[in-house]
Order: C-alpha cells, then sequence, then structure tokens
C-alpha cells in the first residue's frame, strides 16, 4: 500500500509541475501576441490580417456588384409606397441604409438612415443575412435569404414564426 501511495503522489507531483509549466508558457505567448499587436503600426495591421479577412476586405466584383442604391415597393395597410436603401461594403458585410421614403403619388421624404439589412455572407448569386422588419411599432431582427434574379433585381426573402414575405430589390 505504501508504494501504491508513492506512485499516485509522485504522479499528482509530475501533474502539476507539467500543469504549472504549461499555464505559463501559454500565459507568455498570450502576452507577446498582445505587446506586438500593440506596437503595430498602421501600414502593419494588414500583415496581422488572417487570409480570411483579407479577402473579405479587399473589393470583389463578383459581389460588389450589388453595392448601390435600391428601391423596393410596398403595398400593406400601414405603408403604400417604396423605400430607398443605399447598400455599402462595410468590412466583410453588405449593409443596407434607408434613406428616402415615397409614397404612392411620387411624394418624397427623407429616410432616417437607418440599417435595415445586414448581408453576412453572398456569393454573387445567393446570400444570407439579417433584416430589420418592423410590426406593430416593434422591430425585430430575422434571417433572410438573398437571390439574385439579375444584377438589377435581388428578391429578399424571410419567415419569421409564420410571418412570411419576398421583397423584390431593384437598382434605382
Amino acid at each position: 500500500m505504501k508504494n501504491s501511495t508513492l506512485l499516485f503522489r509522485s504522479l499528482a507531483t509530475i501533474i502539476f509541475i507539467a500543469g504549472t509549466a504549461h499555464l505559463a508558457g501559454y500565459t507568455f505567448q498570450k502576452n507577446d501576441i498582445d505587446y506586438n499587436y500593440q506596437e503595430s503600426t498602421d501600414s502593419n495591421k494588414e500583415n496581422l490580417l488572417t487570409k480570411d479577412e483579407k479577402s473579405k476586405s479587399k473589393n470583389n466584383p463578383e459581389t460588389d456588384y450589388i453595392v448601390g442604391k435600391w428601391k423596393v415597393n410596398y403595398n400593406t395597410e400601414d405603408f403604400n409606397g417604396a423605400v430607398f436603401y443605399t447598400i455599402k461594403k462595410e468590412g466583410g458585410n453588405f449593409n443596407a441604409y434607408s434613406y428616402q421614403y415615397q409614397d404612392k403619388n411620387g411624394n418624397s421624404e427623407k429616410a432616417e438612415g437607418l440599417k435595415t439589412l445586414i448581408i453576412k455572407s453572398f456569393d454573387g448569386y445567393q446570400g444570407k443575412g439579417v433584416y430589420t422588419i418592423e410590426y406593430e411599432q416593434q422591430q425585430y431582427q430575422v434571417d433572410c435569404q438573398i437571390d439574385m434574379v439579375d444584377e438589377n433585381t435581388f428578391k429578399l426573402s424571410y419567415d419569421y414564426y409564420g410571418y412570411s414575405d419576398v421583397e423584390t430589390w431593384k437598382r434605382k
């Protein structure tokens, strides 16, 4: 019994020493990474980006054609007219902001510039994102699907707890 007690105590000591060494090594490595990042200049920051981040931030003609001004017509009880959006590329996402409302008679009014759509992934044909809808003066963030019809038209569809819709966005 004394031999087994000695064996378990020896193993516990070895595990404790090895664990402490790994923890110390990890701590020093983490501090080195933070230290190097803080010392980097703006020109070096691009070198620190991962390959995925670089590809997302660069211009891509296969997907960037979605950037621009778009018009969506609505015919509901609450609103009969059009909303104009501008889609911008910001980082790896495409974001749509409302900039103008127009009623069915052609009268227009400046919009608040709210971020309405965040396209998180887009391959030039299809995309996925988050769309902000308003229902009974409440705003909801819903997952949506983007399907390009042609370079000047895409369909945005969503389904939120049984309330679904398909909007047609046309380039202005």
